[in-house]
């Protein structure tokens, strides 16, 4: 993923800079026709590689006297009232883009700036006088940014591995990362999967002098708990004008917009959204032949007039792209998870901008016996950690990581004024699951497009802090604010349950029954007969679990991978255990795609990361 780069010396000179600097750029330009924004000085190499969309102009921007300059990765939304503001207290504008009015708005206001901003973003200003480095990023860190202190340097990166670059840094991995992974599939808090590089938290500002690293926390998910005595309606009629409002919002500009289009409520909402004079706009859909996302975005694209195209995805597509979004998202991502880039050969040839339905609006739960639940509880459905843990790591490595595996739960960020069990879960989804997890198919997009993500509004999320939960539970208000902005939309049958959204509660019973019927038919007739499956089930857009056992070239990859003399060597897993996994698998007896795509996953990024090149 493009982004920012730095390295600040806390030293008053560092001849080594523009060198390392360099192969740190190089790191993340993924593709030729990447632009490279560099700055510089005795003791602070800066650099933005970037497509070319978001304030295409070169950077950095200086001030009037040369003594600040600031780099930025990203956009602010809707922000000509802040432009006029500074223009009447006397500022003065030459370029009119973001990063120059965050700049004027540093001036005025200091570090409090920036919470007049709304926006995705991470930025460097950088003070050639005091030799003082402040990194900020978006409320809701949805542009990763990485850092480490090393040497008296600050490293700063989009992607960890333009830290790398510095062969002076030692590659220990953190044994954390490693029980994160395997247990709940992402990794919890702010760590890598190297010791002593992290993420940059959310709603951060960053200050780096003489050595020394602070960090300060400008924004969190405050849930208002005690809530006011409004009618439902109101709650409805609110959301809908904010969802409008923030969509229009994100359509801004003279970009082509593209936006993945599901069975699910979030695309169909911020389709439905983009008023006519926004088109033509270029809707997508991937998945199985024939499965409930493609024929149920198919129908909208026709009720709206999009563009449209659907991409069908082949159990063998995951031979051709692993290796690559595991290096994309540094390891971090499962591969079976990263089926973004199935459509990215040519999507830059087609749209500027995609606008990502990630769920920033979907604070409920769909299981009621949270609502009173304690955080154990919560986590463990939130994180579903993997069963027979201490089977499937080596005796040497479960003993190094028995602790972490026990106290996970250190690692999660709490929030102590946060009391009702419902909001603590919306929390954790979203400090961990959500950033964790859901960000980096953004991060696989962003090396051909630029991303946008409407429910993330600052509007919109600062409003839905507010909804009682009774209102949240199942998507009750989103649903009725669907309905009610998009009835010509509504017919159109939901992913989730097959059926329109305006379905009554029985009509939903009904079918959800069916479909157990239909699941407990095929599970007696494997176990009978030995037939995999009986009645077909399009709902989902793929089948990994199949597709591992019955296609030959995916099966083979994956065996070449996992059975390979260098990943048996490595120390971590009880390889008897993972074998016996592989055969269970893959006789049919019992499901694990999931685990091993994260085993897949790891040992691709031990090959790109760790071992000798």
């Amino acid at each position: 993923m493009p982004g920012i780069i730095g390295i600040v010396s806390a030293q008053n000179e560092n001849s080594n800079i523009e060198k390392l600097l360099s192969k740190m750029c190089q790191a993340i330009k993924h593709e030729e026709w990447y632009k490279i924004d560099t700055h510089i000085s005795k003791s602070a190499g800066l650099c933005r590689v970037h497509l070319g969309v978001f304030n295409p102009e070169s950077q950095p921007i200086f001030n009037e006297d040369k003594t600040l300059c600031l780099l930025m990765d990203g956009e602010i939304y809707d922000c000509e009232n802040l432009k006029q503001e500074l223009i009447h207290k006397g500022h003065k504008f030459s370029i009119g883009n973001d990063p120059e009015l965050i700049l004027h708005l540093y001036e005025e206001y200091g570090k409090d700036f920036v919470h007049k901003l709304n926006g995705s973003f991470t930025l460097v200003i950088w003070n050639e006088r005091s030799k003082k480095v402040i990194l900020i990023n978006d409320r809701y860190g949805l542009r990763p940014l990485y850092y480490t202190v090393h040497n008296s340097n600050l490293l700063i990166g989009s992607e960890v591995k333009a830290i790398l670059q510095d062969e002076t840094f030692e590659k220990k991995v953190d044994e954390r990362s490693v029980a994160d992974f395997f247990s709940f599939g992402f990794i919890l808090g702010n760590k890598t999967f190297f010791k002593g590089i992290e993420l940059l938290p959310p709603a951060s500002i960053m200050t780096y002098n003489a050595g020394q690293v602070s960090i300060e926390q400008y924004w969190d998910f405050n849930f208002s708990e005690e809530y006011e005595d409004y009618p439902e309606e109101y709650y409805v009629e609110k959301l809908s004008k904010l969802i409008l409002q923030a969509v229009e919002r994100q359509v801004s500009g003279n970009y082509r917009i593209g936006i993945p289009l599901s069975g699910g409520l979030d695309s169909r909402t911020i389709v439905g959204s983009i008023r006519k004079k926004k088109y033509p706009i270029y809707t997508f859909t991937f998945g199985k032949k024939n499965c409930h996302d493609g024929k149920f975005a198919r129908m909208m694209a026709n009720e709206l007039g999009t563009v449209h195209q659907f991409f069908e995805f082949k159990p063998d597509d995951l031979v051709s792209y692993a290796e690559k979004t595991v290096y994309l998202t540094d390891g971090m991502k499962n591969c079976i998870h990263s089926h973004i880039h199935n459509i990215m050969n040519g999507i830059d040839q087609k749209v500027d901008v995609i606008l990502d339905g990630i769920q920033g609006i979907k604070l409920g739960t769909p299981d009621p016996g949270l609502y009173k639940a304690g955080d154990d509880k919560i986590l463990l459905f939130l994180l579903n950690p993997l069963e027979n843990i201490e089977l499937f790591f080596s005796k040497s490595y479960y003993i190094k990581i028995k602790q972490y595996l026990t106290y996970f739960m250190n690692d999660i960020q709490k929030n102590s004024s946060i009391h009702l069990s419902l909001n603590r879960f919306s929390y954790f989804q979203l400090s961990q699951r959500k950033r964790r997890f859901s960000y980096y198919g953004p991060v696989i997009l962003r090396s051909k497009v630029e991303t946008r993500f409407p429910f993330y509004d600052n509007d919109i999320m600062d409003f839905i802090l507010t909804v009682p939960p009774n209102l949240r539970l199942n998507e009750k208000i989103y649903l009725k604010s669907i309905i009610k902005l998009f009835p010509h939309l509504s017919a159109i049958p939901w992913q989730k349950t097959g059926l329109p959204l305006t379905a009554s509660k029985l009509h939903i019973r009904i079918h959800g029954k069916m479909e157990e019927l239909k699941r407990i038919f095929n599970y007696i007739a494997k176990k009978t007969t030995g037939i995999k499956q009986v009645l077909k089930d399009d709902q989902n857009y793929q089948d990994y679990d199949n597709w591992m056992r019955d296609n030959k070239k995916l099966r083979e990859y994956i065996y070449n991978i996992l059975l390979d003399e260098r990943t048996q060597r490595r120390p971590y897993f009880n390889q008897v255990y993972i074998n016996g996994i592989l055969d269970q698998h893959m006789n049919g007896n019992k499901n694990h795609s999931e685990l091993i795509g994260r085993l897949l996953t790891f040992e691709l990024w031990n090959r790109q990361f760790i071992d000798e090149k």
